[in-house]
């Protein structure tokens, strides 16, 4: 891969331990109401209620509390438990959830190395503003990049091509300069392909690459080699 001009990452589960602490939230949650609970189903089954409610805090129908509210509503009575207050299992389910809070093993070097490369950096992400400079600004984040993208800035979201080509805008560079770094085969690689971009997956489980032919890495330390920064 020839060296691109800029990079756009994203944040969860890419540079920011988002599965990881989820899991905390969600054990928190099964030990306060005594729920026996397969940890594995009862992370598809939160993704699931994630999935149905976001689209009504994209349009603004919801604050990012109000859709948490409603999630581990529908979550908790999905389990059994009756009539539960969300506004309470919230509360639970973020202390633990932040307390686990956590960036993923070599975030802050690659951002440094690129910096140090001549590279311009963003963040691109599908959740919102409000959540995701948090995370940003307690790692100290937001100083090693050049722009940061949430889903409410631009009103779209990845897959759609306007997602990338609103973070190559904001780099001022052209699709074909910029490369998308992500976790997600869907959303960070075959989205930024379409919409002109270069990618990098991000595969920390050895998952076996629809397109063998795209760069991947299993490590963050591994990502500027893979972007012809540094010698493989």
């Amino acid at each position: 891969m020839d060296a691109p001009r800029a990079v756009i990452l994203d944040l969860d589960d890419t540079l920011f331990d988002d599965t990881a602490c989820t899991r905390a939230g969600l054990l928190a949650l099964t030990q306060r109401y005594g729920l026996s609970c397969d940890a594995d189903d009862l992370f598809r089954r939160h993704a699931a209620h994630i999935h149905a409610i976001d689209p009504l805090l994209f349009r603004g129908d919801l604050d990012a509390h109000g859709a948490r509210t409603l999630r581990f509503t529908r979550l908790l009575t999905d389990l059994g438990v009756f009539t539960p207050d969300g506004t309470a299992a919230t509360g639970i389910y973020r202390e633990a959830y932040r307390a686990a809070w956590a960036l993923l093993d070599g975030a802050t070097d690659v951002l440094h190395t690129l910096r140090r490369a001549g590279v311009v950096t963003a963040v691109l992400t599908n959740y919102v503003r409000e959540v995701q400079l948090d995370k940003l600004a307690h790692f100290g984040l937001q100083t090693l990049l050049d722009a940061v993208l949430c889903v409410d800035d631009i009103g779209c979201a990845k897959p759609d091509a306007r997602a990338y080509h609103a973070a190559c805008a904001a780099l001022a560079v052209a699709p074909g300069q910029a490369v998308m770094v992500g976790d997600s085969w869907e959303k960070d690689v075959q989205g930024a392909r379409n919409a002109g971009l270069g990618a990098v997956w991000v595969n920390r489980g050895g998952i076996p690459a629809p397109d063998p032919a795209v760069p991947k890495v299993a490590r963050l330390a591994d990502l500027p080699a893979a972007l012809g920064l540094v010698p493989a």
